[in-house]
């Protein structure tokens, strides 16, 4: 056998990368998270003129609250443009139509309807299931009952097989049911009052890696299991913009009481959670992982709808971005 014949065998023959797409949770600014993959999806169709639905470039797709909308809509074949546009049709009714006509009753009720909430997410999935995902997929919300995570996923470990009914509008408003603007997701298939996914992992990617080294098969796009090596893992992580201010008083808060804290601690929560795993990421799969997380200069909190165009110019391709999609996604996706 030739050199050069050697060389191809053992091409063909080494692991391929298998890419996870990690979607933050963050209220109204999961807009920005659309629009950034709308604008990677518009350049990779470009430069390798597939014309490929984003979502389909990925063997795993992680999403909390609305990352996880947003990736179980990339999941069935969505195009990232087409979440895009349902975000800026829907989230002004979704968030601009609040049942506390009176300031003090958000003391004791949720400040949104859920039945709106509902209403759009059962538009946009219908009655598919985790059956019918074309892409594999992981949505973390949490129980109120018991305080334990509850995460939906597809059938890459052979004990969720069972499970594979559960209704994807349902896991979407589960996840994304944040405590004192939505009431609880009631009842699903094999769960019952969950809240948001961002209470635990607002940002996913440790959930996505941990579970990508243990896979039990193949991706659904047919990418091979990464076998427990991080080497044969790449990640894309989209964030929801890194706050410079966050939007409240720290001053007044630090010696603050339950009433001062009770709508503050949620954004604290997502927000530092989403730090420690992009940090954690990084470190383990250094130069394979890409974190985009735009830094907001101005307050924005998760249920302002009032600021979805200032978003807009915050989603460019960069050439960080263009370089890791060259190398990664643009390539021949080997360990050569």
């Amino acid at each position: 056998m030739t050199s050069t014949t050697i060389e191809q065998f053992s091409m063909l023959n080494v692991q391929k990368k298998f890419k996870i797409l990690s979607l933050d949770g963050g209220g109204v600014r999961g807009y920005l998270s659309a629009k950034i993959l709308a604008n990677i999806e518009k350049y990779l169709n470009k430069q390798d003129e597939k014309n490929l639905p984003i979502g389909n470039r990925f063997d795993l797709i992680a999403g909390t609250s609305t990352g996880g909308i947003i990736a179980l809509g990339l999941a069935i074949g969505k195009t990232a443009k087409e979440i895009e546009r349902l975000y800026v049709k829907d989230i002004p009714e979704i968030f601009g139509n609040t049942q506390l006509r009176k300031r003090w009753l958000h003391v004791t009720y949720p400040k949104f309807k859920s039945d709106i909430l509902e209403k759009k997410l059962s538009g946009y999935f219908g009655e598919y299931t985790l059956k019918d995902v074309k892409v594999d997929v992981l949505i973390p919300s949490v129980s109120l009952d018991n305080a334990k995570p509850r995460i939906h996923k597809s059938d890459y470990f052979q004990r969720n097989t069972g499970r594979l009914d559960e209704k994807l509008r349902n896991i979407a408003v589960a996840t994304s049911s944040a405590p004192t603007y939505f009431s609880a997701k009631e009842k699903l298939v094999y769960s019952h009052n969950l809240i948001d996914g961002g209470l635990c992992a607002n940002n996913p990617s440790m959930l996505a890696l941990t579970d990508a080294l243990l896979f039990e098969r193949d991706s659904k796009i047919g990418t091979p299991a990464p076998q427990n090596q991080l080497t044969n893992i790449v990640m894309l992580s989209i964030g929801t913009g890194e706050r410079g201010q966050m939007p409240y008083n720290s001053n007044k808060l630090k010696n603050g009481g339950l009433f001062n804290w009770a709508k503050p601690i949620i954004e604290i929560l997502m927000e530092s959670q989403s730090q420690i795993a992009h940090f954690q990421a990084l470190s383990l799969l250094k130069e394979q992982y890409l974190r985009i997380n735009p830094k907001l200069n101005f307050k924005m909190e998760l249920d302002d709808a009032s600021q979805l165009d200032r978003l807009k110019n915050l989603a460019d391709v960069d050439l960080n971005t263009e370089n890791f999609l060259t190398k990664f996604f643009l390539g021949d996706n080997t360990n050569v």
